[in-house]
């Protein structure tokens, strides 16, 4: 299936093909996948987002939706990861 990718590191929106059938998934997919990510947003062994990080689908955040890391992806959805930055002093 194909998804649209945009992402705080890289601002441009990228279509990807993935066999990843749910949004977990595909975080973990993306996050081993160098190529398209150079910053850690998804922690694959205790499966969960970073806490400096947002992920939506279809603008929506993950969290919000029923089904969370589980929630099933559709051809033509939305993924965007957003990385908190915190200036500091």
């Amino acid at each position: 299936m194909k998804i649209t990718l945009k992402s705080s590191f890289n601002l441009n929106e990228t279509d990807l093909e993935t066999e990843s059938a749910t949004l977990g998934a595909l975080l973990d997919e993306l996050s081993k996948n160098h190529k398209l990510t150079q910053i850690e947003f998804f922690d694959t062994e205790k499966w969960g987002v970073y806490p400096d990080c947002e992920v939506l689908v279809n603008r929506r955040s993950y969290q919000v939706l029923a089904d969370g890391l589980d929630t099933r992806l559709k051809d033509g959805d939305k993924v965007e990861i957003i990385l908190f930055t915190l200036a500091g002093g």
